[in-house]
């Protein structure tokens, strides 16, 4: 499955969305190193803003946002662990 492309928030954000329509699932934030490189800062997204946690540092914004990944349908807040709604494979 292709992942969609980051929404520009401004010039150095983007918000990455994947399996919730409404909320981002990470946000990617692009600063200058020491040494006048562009690095990217991958956060795990949360509407507290005191929540929400760095994940990485990348070299590229391709690279920060193919790893964030889609939700686990597997892992629905109302099923019990190991349960599926079409059952146990």
């Amino acid at each position: 499955m292709a992942f969609p492309k980051p929404i520009r928030y401004d010039v150095d954000t983007w918000l990455c969305m994947r399996t919730d329509p409404v909320l981002p699932k990470a946000l990617i934030q692009r600063v200058h190193d020491v040494s006048g490189t562009d690095v990217y800062l991958l956060f795990k997204w949360d509407l507290d803003p005191a929540k929400r946690v760095m994940v990485g540092r990348y070299p590229s914004l391709e690279k920060a946002d193919e790893l964030v990944l889609f939700d686990n349908p597997d892992k629905r807040p109302n099923l019990p662990p190991g349960s599926r709604p079409e059952g146990p494979r």
